[in-house]
């Protein structure tokens, strides 16, 4: 969505079609609708890219909690800061800082929201036939 196709003239495109089929706006009123969406988009794309980022760190490459964070934090506002440096680049799109900031807000948010849900599991090798403790953990 950071090319051309995802511009503000073409989602508002998209948005009075979609609008069309249920009610009739005004102008104004979808140019309202199409900011927050996109806005909204923004905060919902980087606070599950942020999960995304976690689980991999956490589950797959066994970081701690803290460090998984940070990194999924700091991969987060890298591809934010590559994705508005690319839009730049394209007449239609306008890179700013502040949708930065907006990105980094989801991240965060997820970050919060991770950090509330998220429980860890022991993944342990277990043999059938065997009976009592198993201590050998999973490779």
């Amino acid at each position: 969505m950071s090319g051309d196709w995802g511009s503000g003239k073409n989602t508002l495109g998209l948005l009075k079609w979609f609008f069309s089929w249920f009610v009739a706006l005004t102008p104004a009123q979808l140019n309202l609708a199409n900011f927050y969406l996109r806005k909204t988009g923004h905060v919902l794309a980087y606070g599950l890219m942020y999960f995304f980022w976690f689980r991999a760190f956490r589950g797959h490459a066994n970081y701690g909690p803290w460090r998984a964070c940070l990194w999924s934090l700091g991969c987060c506002l890298f591809y934010s800061s590559l994705d508005e440096g690319r839009q730049w680049f394209y007449p239609s799109r306008g890179s700013s800082v502040y949708d930065v900031l907006l990105d980094m807000s989801g991240a965060g948010l997820a970050a919060l929201v991770t950090a509330a849900v998220w429980t860890p599991r022991r993944h342990v090798l277990t043999v059938p036939g065997i009976a009592g403790r198993q201590t050998r953990q999973a490779e």
